[in-house]
């Protein structure tokens, strides 16, 4: 059925909101302001959910698109959001979350880098699936096949046309490094042709030594997390370095290769600790700080185990759950927070409230332009 619409606001996931006969509507690819004729998806008693039919009026932050896979391929929703429209929501999204589950009133800042805005990414997991090669298709397991995508840094989109002519039949991870010519190449299953084509070319489970490069002072190894731009990173690592000031000691949780703390190891003492024992031992082999692997009940004891000047800790998407009861007894000066997922820190920060920590401040980082995701730095102090 097709209905008029009127999209209000955005919702946590991305989608446009507005109402229809009273129902919230959730619509796809919807911006504030735009006002759309629908037709439903799926229908519940309160909720609605639907797609764009027709755009009968556009809202001021909508631009054209110049990919021609937009709104079939999953790599991006956001690339018809122009900025500063995009920016502003992205940081109101933060707001209304600690708003709505933390019940918490935060003035939420911004970081970004405007020349990054497109080919900005630097790792990316190809896809290939029936002769195609890119991502998958949104909601999905089709994949779209793509010539190349605008947000992907000029050299990993030459990586990923290498990869094209290749008869690897896999998902692949490549990831580049922008100011020089490494390019790391990782496989769930060994796969000669990749070896030949990349020489950087690592399988799960081959034994071999992963190769590696260094950047901005940071070990980035073939098959572990990195962010998706290591260019983009940069505001990250500086924002949270701001937030950080200059610590007396600094306890990494969830360290990974030591992207955050590494830099104060010749300052200060630093003790990092992470799941992954390829990661921390990347960070160890540098002899700079105290990294070591283990579990959250580790984490638990260190953060218990003296009074630490500064906390730092960027956890996965679930958040920091298993360690809030730890650090709310810690006898730290300061808590540095990194997250990618606004309702998990609002979570989090609001039981890091009842326990005496004052969110004093909070800013939303642009790692992930044109998609939903957004990166938020936050400082509690006692």
């Amino acid at each position: 059925m097709t209905y008029p619409v009127t999209i209000t606001s955005l919702a946590n996931g991305g989608d446009g909101l507005g109402r229809v006969d009273g129902r919230v509507c959730f619509v796809p690819y919807g911006l504030p302001g735009d006002t759309l004729d629908v037709v439903t998806t799926r229908e519940a008693k309160s909720v609605l959910h639907a797609a764009i039919e027709t755009v009968t009026e556009s809202s001021e932050h909508r631009c054209s698109v110049d990919c021609p896979v937009y709104e079939r391929c999953g790599g991006c929703t956001w690339l018809h959001f122009a900025y500063p429209g995009q920016a502003e929501w992205k940081r109101r999204m933060v707001e209304e979350s600690f708003q709505r589950i933390g019940k918490l009133d935060v003035d939420v800042g911004w970081a970004d880098d405007a020349d990054f805005r497109l080919g900005y990414r630097t790792r990316a997991t190809f896809q290939h699936r029936d002769g195609a090669w890119g991502f998958f298709e949104s909601g999905s397991h089709t994949v779209v096949d793509i010539p190349a995508c605008p947000l992907l840094h000029p050299k990993l989109n030459a990586a990923f046309e290498l990869l094209r002519g290749s008869r690897a039949n896999q998902s692949v991870e490549i990831t580049v490094n922008p100011e020089g010519d490494e390019v790391l190449v990782w496989t769930s299953k060994a796969d000669a042709k990749l070896e030949t084509l990349f020489p950087m070319y690592n399988a799960a489970g081959s034994g071999t030594k992963r190769h590696r490069f260094m950047f901005d002072g940071i070990p980035v190894v073939n098959g572990l997390f990195s962010q998706s731009s290591l260019v983009l990173n940069r505001v990250l690592r500086r924002e949270v370095e701001r937030q950080i000031g200059e610590p007396a000691s600094l306890l990494d949780l969830y360290s990974g290769t030591g992207n955050l703390s590494l830099k104060y190891a010749e300052s200060c003492r630093v003790v990092g600790i992470d799941h992954s024992g390829p990661a921390i031992m990347a960070a160890h082999a540098l002899e700079r700080g105290e990294y070591q692997v283990g579990d959250e009940t580790r984490f638990s004891e260190l953060i218990l185990q003296e009074p630490w000047d500064v906390i730092v800790l960027d956890p996965p998407r679930t958040g920091a759950k298993r360690l809030l009861k730890a650090l709310g007894k810690a006898k730290a000066n300061r808590i540095v927070y990194v997250s990618c997922d606004p309702a998990t820190l609002a979570r989090d920060a609001g039981q890091l409230a009842k326990t005496g920590w004052k969110l004093r401040e909070a800013v939303a980082v642009d790692l992930f332009p044109h998609t939903v995701h957004i990166e938020t730095v936050c400082r509690f102090e006692r």
